[in-house]
């Protein structure tokens, strides 16, 4: 006897939830070619760019301590459809922002409504994806690096090609949004309601039976995210010295080491998660230092060969790390564990980019860069050392 199909309405919450994270993240990475634009409006410093990128961090940050787990009490379509309408008003006022200081509130209102989006979307994605919690958690993974992927390369395409390059980006992924909503409003949620009227203000945690393997998906995305992070910030600045100066060129340069995380995946979706987040980790503390060595000499091609190796480093973190939160995670608390995780990966992403504007300033691009290195070599040894410590067989 065959197994029944999946139910219409579960199809639909997967489609909604993952174009979702697609268009989320397509915003994430939207502003990174339009920071020179920024600068000369309304003359920023570098330090004073890395604010705006880590505002939206912060955001996340925020939503996922207070709320991180609320899919899990309220319903994940319901927690999903909340965030649209915040991220609508993100748009809307990045699109429209008439000073340095209402760009910040865009950012920081961004980063709420996605925090509340990658949680619940992540944890629908891992429960109805029909065949099971790894693939859920390959595909979500893939569409974050698909997402700030397309998201630096396309907004510099329309702030190039375009009239009203500070606002067309924005509305045009504000437009983009009209697709997962209109997929979640016909979707059904069949997740049960859980707890009081007032869980959904409950912090999140780790359960106490995972956090060891937590542990190995935490600084696995650390070493990520330190990339994200700091491509984001000082990526412009990168292109400016190669001599690039447009927003088209820079958002391909930011994006480089962006499409090499969605590539790797689709390469390495089936490894063990043990095994990638291993060999990412070591990839990427090579690939710092190679980045080092290109902006030293001068040399153009040894810095985007680099860029595109550190992308498919970071890649396979974060393809490991997701799929160890997806393995691990108690029923019942998926969203919460993977919101947890995400506060780590968010964390990591704000205190970067805040960190690279102070540094670029302040020493050299390659003495920066070798710095890098040194920390990248440490999240390595960290993950390699706990990931032969914990007994993986206990999570089959």
């Amino acid at each position: 006897m065959t197994a029944a199909p999946r139910p219409t309405h579960n199809r639909r919450l997967v489609w909604g939830a993952g174009t979702l994270v697609l268009v989320t993240m397509v915003a994430s990475y939207a502003p990174s070619p339009l920071y020179p634009l920024y600068q000369e409006r309304w003359g920023l410093s570098p330090s004073q760019v890395s604010v705006i990128f880590a505002g939206y961090p912060i955001g996340v940050i925020l939503t996922l301590i207070a709320f991180g787990g609320l899919s899990d009490r309220i319903g994940r379509r319901r927690a999903m459809l909340v965030g649209i309408t915040g991220l609508v008003s993100a748009m809307t006022l990045l699109a429209c922002a008439p000073t340095y200081g209402w760009l910040i509130v865009g950012r920081v209102v961004h980063g709420l409504a996605a925090g509340l989006i990658t949680a619940a979307a992540a944890a629908s994605l891992m429960e109805e994806h029909p065949r099971g919690v790894s693939a859920g958690s390959f595909i979500n993974a893939f569409l974050v690096s698909l997402g700030v992927a397309l998201g630096p390369f396309a907004a510099g395409l329309l702030a190039d090609g375009l009239p009203r390059p500070l606002a067309t980006p924005y509305l045009a992924i504000g437009a983009l949004l009209a697709v997962p909503m209109l997929t979640l409003a016909r979707a059904a949620d069949r997740r049960p309601l859980a707890g009081t009227p007032g869980a959904g203000l409950r912090p999140i945690g780790v359960p106490r039976e995972v956090r060891s393997a937590f542990a190995v998906a935490a600084f696995a995305i650390i070493s990520t995210n330190v990339t994200f992070g700091l491509i984001g910030a000082f990526g412009p600045h990168l292109a400016r010295t190669l001599g690039w100066t447009s927003e088209s060129a820079t958002g391909q340069l930011v994006a480089l080491p962006l499409v090499a995380v969605a590539l790797i995946q689709l390469a390495a979706h089936r490894l063990r998660p043990q095994l990638t987040v291993v060999v990412g980790t070591i990839l990427s503390t090579g690939c710092w230092l190679l980045l080092s060595f290109g902006t030293s000499a001068d040399s153009r091609w040894v810095v985007l060969v680099g860029l595109a190796l550190l992308g498919a480093g970071a890649g396979l973190s974060l393809l490991g790390a997701a799929t160890i939160v997806g393995l691990i995670a108690p029923p019942g608390r998926q969203a919460e564990t993977y919101a947890a995780w995400l506060v780590v990966a968010f964390s990591t992403l704000g205190g970067s980019a805040l960190l690279a504007g102070p540094l670029v300033g302040r020493w050299p691009l390659d003495t920066v860069l070798i710095g890098t290195a040194a920390a990248a070599a440490l999240l390595a040894w960290q993950v390699t050392v706990r990931n032969r410590r914990e007994p993986w067989e206990r999570y089959a």
